[in-house]
């Protein structure tokens, strides 16, 4: 029968760029004045979190790390759209030494949304550590634009939505706040769901 192995994953290193600037933030929220630069890009950060949280998308370059606790045929992979690439994948063998596959093992699909890891025409998945209850399998992926002008235009109308609302409503008090993010929402609309990974067990 089909069982779902235990999955996790976590952003190991936040994108170094943001969707938007502080200047492009400041005309959107017509400000001008320079000593809020820092609450400004705060603005930024939040609405990229909540964009990227609501569409399963990591917007600009960062690394994801994900744990596994079994091999799969094909892989979904959380945040990746786009996928850039696949770093490495690691395991733990039957000895309990961590190993480091090979990637002639593995195909990587960067082209669909999410992008997707699936074993190899001809190979069979190593077998792993059945005594090491969790991180049995490590997958190191990047995923994000390149470039924030890469960024579908939509999403960043759904987050200049909520960067003028910050702003407007610094204390988070104003009950009408909620419309905001029912409006960005209806430009977020390219939400991504990965497939939950199966593979055949007893």
């Amino acid at each position: 029968m089909a069982c779902s192995p235990d999955v996790s994953w976590s952003v190991t290193t936040a994108p170094v760029l943001e969707p938007f600037t502080v200047e492009e933030a400041k005309a959107q929220i017509r400000s001008v004045q320079n000593q809020e630069d820092g609450i400004v890009a705060s603005y930024i950060k939040a609405a990229r979190a909540a964009a990227e949280k609501y569409l399963g998308r990591g917007l600009l370059t960062q690394t994801i790390t994900l744990n596994l606790s079994d091999f799969v045929p094909v892989l979904s992979l959380p945040m990746a759209a786009p996928l850039q690439s696949v770093t490495t994948v690691k395991y733990y063998d039957t000895d309990g030494t961590q190993q480091t596959l090979a990637s002639s093992y593995y195909t990587v699909d960067t082209i669909g949304h999410p992008g997707r890891l699936a074993l190899a025409s001809g190979q069979s998945w190593p077998a792993v550590d059945g005594d090491r209850k969790v991180g049995r399998i490590e997958i190191i992926y990047l995923v994000g634009y390149t470039s924030r002008d890469l960024i579908p235009e939509e999403i960043k109308q759904g987050m200049r939505v909520l960067i003028g609302n910050m702003d407007a409503d610094r204390d988070g008090m104003d009950p009408n706040s909620e419309q905001a993010m029912r409006v960005a929402k209806m430009f977020w609309t390219d939400r991504v769901f990965p497939i939950p990974p199966q593979y055949e067990g007893l």
